[in-house]
């Protein structure tokens, strides 16, 4: 594997929507100009995740993650730079170029992506057993056949077979380059106590479990011995890449049906997802066998708000898997749930019914949870057992306790007393003890979290080396007032004090940084074009004055790297140039039109000047949101995780002007007033270093002895300058600064 191409990368970020990408997770509606959906970081009912197409940027308002679709990838499936950018180079179908890496750079490769290569490895392994071997076609092709699975579904779910030699998979994989511990890791071999390493599918189907992206993360194993011995099914161990709380099977290829249909279909195992999926009905994923984690309900809320629970026909089943529907209702889902026919499952059903059937069924006989649950619990209950009949109250009223709407729990509750033939009070009152009750364990569990937080260490932040800033001319620009010089800042500055102001002259850098602000004289004194990013640097830069916050730094210094880099000017260059031949075929256009319409020569010439004056407005305006949209696509797909989330932070905004407002007037924008913000800004940050460096004096003062009169009065007058510049900046702040407009 070697290092992509430079060229390449560009074409991956040049190609990747962030609303393709993330609609691979997230299910997403349009909201005005923007895009929203539950956060896939974090819990949420209320969807506070925002995706801007236009900026091509995500951000959750919760939470604060987000990025552009390289820094989605990386935070979403925990990959590296590189990982990220080879799976949207995968799903755009983009060619890696790539250089050969160093023997360091090679050892140097992760773990983690040496897991997900060998699985992929194994999926091949398995798959090529399954249909090019003997052994293969006879045991495992031919059960497959006997439960009535087409080579459509067998390629769609990427079935496979492990051959029962002890070491086929292992052979054959270290005769690849994977070396043993990998495979043991990834779980897909076994060492025992004596040292000695075995297949651990040896003589089973295989079901690869993926990712919703669509990776390898383990495997499931039904066994083909008729002997009995060993367990039905095995599945991969928890891995650095497999969590078996947080996987799903079939949510990979359930997705898109899910959220077409707006509704999740629960079933138990591999085979009743296959057979559900070969009779039509696609938006269904299981549990895999095992208890409903909350992680798995909220891999399918990304998609979805509406679950539809499959049982078969044991009712002792069912009565132990109703836990997992008190954790759906909790995670504020609509649930139904239905029970298939005497012998059936899902699998058997589907076999034997049409697609239409199938549809039909599940139309016609899911029900509301709390009748469906009633319906169970109550079958083994006689009338004249008041003991019984209240313990299946409870356990009603528990499961409604999990309900955090209040019209939706009240609707239960007269449910409830419908079904029951009691009073809605009594019912309410029992039912106001659940939920009190889950409300005291809600505040034990956040109290102990809040405990455990306070008594973790904290982490000092150790300085980072200086950045190498780029070299900018000191002189002012003409227009805004004389900068009040600023002595060198002390050493023993309060980073957390400067930081509101370090972020809000970041935010101007991140948003607007390669924006034309204003002129300065150069050393011939001719003028020269600044932009937002060089100004910032050419004022701290002349009162030897720099960010303290290591974040803040170094992504300022990234934002002045890519301001004076070449690439940039190349790629400023040819889209100037696009926007001038746009603008001339406009302007042909404009005149031919012009020309034939109007009635004297004086109006020609009022109309074309204001042509003119349009397209000069939208060149301009074209060139800044080209330069814009450069910079947050390199800062927000940027390999430095901190620098990556700081960017994507500071440049989302979470609210637009309504249409209503904008309609009838026009409000200066962050972008018109910068002239104004960007100078400001500067002397406010200048002005809270003044202020901590004073403070320091003071105290430095106060422990000045009796008898140093030349300290003292040394002292003293560091205060009284520092003072006397306060002032200026008070002054300064307190004036509206308005620089030079571009002609």
């Amino acid at each position: 594997m070697g290092r992509i191409d430079q060229e390449t990368v560009n074409k991956i970020l040049d190609t990747a929507d962030i609303v393709d990408v993330v609609s691979d997770f997230v299910k997403l509606r349009r909201s005005g100009a923007n895009y929203k959906g539950l956060c896939p970081f974090h819990n949420e009912r209320t969807p506070s995740f925002s995706v801007n197409k236009a900026r091509n940027i995500c951000k959750c308002f919760s939470c604060g993650k987000g990025g552009s679709p390289v820094g989605f990838i990386m935070e979403h499936e925990q990959m590296s730079y590189v990982e990220a950018l080879r799976w949207l180079a995968k799903k755009y179908n983009i060619e890696i170029v790539e250089h050969e890496l160093s023997d360091a750079e090679r050892e140097a490769a992760s773990a983690r992506e040496a897991m997900f290569a060998v699985n992929e490895f194994a999926l091949q392994h398995f798959e090529h057993n399954l249909s090019e071997t003997d052994e293969g076609r006879s045991i495992a092709l031919a059960y497959f056949r006997r439960r009535g699975i087409n080579d459509a579904m067998i390629r769609k779910f990427h079935l496979g077979y492990s051959a029962e030699r002890s070491n086929t998979l292992l052979s054959t994989a270290l005769s690849k380059g994977f070396s043993e511990d990998i495979l043991v890791d990834t779980g897909l071999c076994i060492r025992s106590d004596r040292g000695d390493c075995y297949d651990r599918f040896r003589t089973r189907v295989i079901f690869p479990i993926h990712t919703v992206s669509g990776r390898v993360v383990g495997f499931g194993g039904r066994t083909m011995r008729s002997d009995k011995q060993g367990a039905k099914y095995v599945n991969s161990p928890e891995s650095t890449i497999y969590s078996k709380k947080k996987e799903i099977y079939g949510l990979y290829q359930s997705k898109s049906a899910i959220a077409k249909k707006d509704k999740a279909i629960m079933v138990e195992g591999y085979m009743d997802v296959i057979s559900m999926h070969q009779a039509g009905v696609e938006n269904v994923v299981a549990s895999s066998g095992t208890s409903l984690t909350q992680e798995q309900i909220r891999a399918i809320m990304r998609f979805t708000r509406n679950i539809t629970v499959i049982y078969d026909s044991d009712p002792a089943g069912i009565k132990a898997s109703l836990r997992g529907i008190s954790l759906i209702l909790a995670e504020g889902l609509n649930v139904r749930a239905l029970l298939l026919p005497e012998g059936d499952d899902p699998d058997s059903f589907a076999q034997s019914h049409s697609s239409t059937e199938v549809e039909q069924y599940l139309k016609d006989h899911e029900q509301d949870i709390i009748a469906f649950m009633t319906d169970i619990l109550m079958r083994d209950v006689a009338s004249n057992d008041p003991t019984a009949r209240a313990k299946v109250i409870n356990t009603i009223l528990q499961t409604v306790a999990m309900v955090d709407d209040q019209i939706t729990r009240m609707s239960y509750v007269a449910q409830c007393a419908r079904t029951f033939g009691m009073s809605e009070d009594v019912i309410a009152l029992q039912l106001q003890r659940f939920v009190a009750s889950r409300a005291e364990v809600i505040e034990r569990e956040a109290a102990r979290a809040r405990a455990a937080e306070s008594i973790r260490p904290v982490l000092q932040t150790e300085d980072t080396p200086d950045s190498p800033q780029a070299d900018a001319a000191t002189a002012p620009p003409p227009g805004p007032p004389e900068p009040v010089a600023v002595a060198a800042p002390l050493l023993n500055l309060n980073r957390n004090a400067l930081l509101p102001y370090e972020r809000i002259l970041l935010q101007y850098a991140v948003r607007y940084g390669l924006l034309y602000l204003c002129e300065t004289p150069g050393d011939d004194g001719s003028m020269h074009p600044v932009n937002v990013a060089g100004y910032i640097n050419m004022e701290l830069k002349a009162d030897d004055t720099a960010f303290t916050d290591p974040d803040v730094a170094r992504t300022f210094a990234a934002i002045l790297e890519i301001s004076e880099g070449e690439t940039f000017a190349a790629e400023h260059q040819e889209a100037e140039s696009r926007f001038l031949a746009e603008r001339e075929a406009m302007l042909i256009d404009g005149r031919e039109k012009i020309r034939q319409e109007a009635s004297s020569v004086a109006e020609i010439e009022k109309a074309e000047q204001a042509l003119l004056s349009k397209l000069d407005a939208e060149l301009y305006e074209k060139l800044d949101r080209f330069d814009n949209d450069y910079l947050l696509r390199i800062l927000c797909s940027s390999p430095d995780d901190s620098l990556r989330r700081l960017a994507t932070d500071l440049s989302y905004e979470k609210y637009t002007l309504s249409k209503i407002h904008s309609k009838f007037a026009h409000l200066e924008t962050e972008q018109e007033q910068l002239r104004t913000l960007v100078p400001r800004a500067i002397y406010e940050y200048k002005a809270a270093i003044l202020a901590q460096e004073l403070s320091f004096l003071n105290e430095r003062l106060k422990q000045v002895p009796a008898d140093d009169t030349e300290s003292y009065t040394a002292i003293l007058k560091e205060i009284i300058n520092h003072q006397q510049l306060q002032a200026r900046f008070a002054k300064t702040n307190g004036e509206r600064i308005i620089l030079p407009k571009r002609k």
